[in-house]
């Protein structure tokens, strides 16, 4: 048949699914649209091709997009297609497309292989694509619910849904532990339950070029990401609910991951650890003349550091003056020979929470259970499973408290050189050891006072 050129073809091609980019789909689209506009006696005048593009979940389709600017600037005139649903799945957009065909001022030829002519003027030629197009959007609907299904069922499997993560190696038989990488990891945890701050790990983990699978340094907020994520304690979530253990070594224990859930989730965490690092008392010594928990901050004043109440300026403290007093009444306390009781009575209180808690847990699993078998509705069930998770809520409060003694770890407690440890502390973790003993305030210069007194540092111990 004979080519009629003043008929413009667009030839649309689209495959939902290439990952590696072979283009085998698309190429056989654009040997049959040009078929067809040889049937058609179309002038094939643009290929406009989508790969590895869905049309069910809502991406942006950028050719098929310029096609339909191409259409509108008068450049083409007809569309060639494999199938309808090609250009589209759901009603929503079929009638959108119907919109801006009859917007036009002149008439839109539509033809695919499979169909032969789509006639989206006429009654009958929209009712035939609304079925079709129904039948699509049904198909979509079917497929979501299998997927779901699916995906259910697999993380109830404990199957890891990731092929690779920071502290795994990705192998045919399934992700197993890097040994160098999980030791970091857990170094990790035990930092932030001893007090340490994220940007410290982070800065550790990027000068030891120890970078996430993307190969850029960590900073603070990816990292932060990253120790929350369940799959670190062998945890399987779905849908951002743990839903059993998985099927892969743990990076480190569930007690562990929990703990530092709790110490990450904790009110008042943000937004105070950058002047805490610049000067080591900042946030530590309380006002003694508000006396309404203000604390004091580090500045540069004459040429020196000093701690000043930011709320009423009338208190403050030279470092040279506060920073031995304190560090002095900390390694003092931790030199005497009970300080390793401060280790014991804490451990006896997270073994008594531990044990609540799988108490707790084992309860949840029951109500499941009931709801399964049609022992209690799904309203009795939501009723009961927010109580026993406002216990868990008060537990991991009080096992936060609890651990708070891990920040004594690796700290030669009741003996003398426990000071050169202190004062080799970071300032996160400094500040961590002074709210686990005790209550700094710096009290205000009497009149007349030119020579400072180290009582002007009142010390409220919160151990005995």
């Amino acid at each position: 048949m004979e080519t009629l050129p003043h008929v413009r073809a667009g030839c649309y091609l689209r495959i939902s699914s290439d990952p590696n980019d072979r283009r085998e789909g698309v190429e056989r689209q654009r040997a049959d649209t040009l078929s067809l506009c040889e049937l058609k006696g179309w002038q094939p005048t643009e290929y406009y091709c989508d790969n590895d593009v869905s049309a069910s979940k809502g991406n942006a389709r950028p050719e098929w997009d310029r096609l339909l600017s191409d259409i509108k600037a008068g450049r083409i005139d007809a569309i060639a297609a494999w199938d309808q649903d090609r250009g589209w799945r759901m009603m929503n957009e079929l009638e959108s497309l119907r919109r801006f065909f009859t917007s036009l001022d002149r008439t839109i030829l539509f033809a695919t292989t499979g169909q032969g002519d789509i006639d989206l003027y006429s009654p009958t030629g929209v009712l035939a694509a609304q079925i079709k197009t129904a039948v699509s959007e049904h198909e979509i609907a079917m497929m979501r619910v299998r997927q779901r299904r699916a995906a259910k069922a697999k993380a109830e499997a404990g199957k890891p849904q990731w092929r690779k993560a920071f502290g795994y190696v990705d192998t045919p038989s399934g992700p197993i532990v890097d040994p160098t990488q999980a030791e970091l990891v857990g170094k990790a945890y035990q930092d932030i339950l001893a007090g340490g701050s994220i940007s410290d790990i982070a800065r550790e983990w990027n000068a030891l070029g120890q970078y996430g699978l993307n190969g850029k340094p960590w900073s603070p907020g990816t990292l932060s990401l990253y120790l929350r994520s369940p799959r670190n304690a062998g945890l399987r979530a779905h849908n951002d609910v743990i839903v059993g253990a998985g099927t892969w070594e743990p990076l480190v224990s569930e007690d562990v991951w929990r703990a530092a859930q709790a110490v990450l989730n904790a009110p008042g965490r943000v937004g105070r650890r950058k002047s805490i690092q610049r000067h080591p008392l900042t946030g530590i010594l309380l006002c003694g003349k508000c006396n309404d928990g203000s604390r004091l901050s580090g500045q540069h004043q004459s040429g020196q550091i000093a701690y000043v109440c930011k709320q009423c300026r009338g208190c403050s403290v030279r470092s040279k003056y506060a920073e031995p007093v304190v560090y002095g009444a900390i390694s003092g306390r931790l030199a005497r020979p009970d300080a390793v009781d401060l280790l014991r009575a804490n451990q006896d209180d997270n073994e008594a929470l531990r044990a609540e808690r799988l108490t707790l847990m084992g309860r949840l699993d029951e109500i499941a259970d009931a709801v399964a078998d049609g022992d209690l509705t799904p309203q009795q069930a939501r009723r009961a499973t927010e109580r026993i998770q406002g216990k868990l809520d008060e537990i991991d409060r009080a096992q936060h408290d609890a651990d708070r003694a891990r920040v004594l770890d690796g700290l030669r407690l009741g003996h003398e050189d426990v000071a050169d440890d202190v004062r080799a502390l970071s300032a996160d973790r400094f500040r961590t050891v002074c709210d686990l003993l005790v209550r700094f305030t710096a009290l205000p210069v009497g009149k007349g006072s030119h020579v400072f007194d180290p009582r002007r540092i009142a010390i409220e111990w919160l151990v005995d």
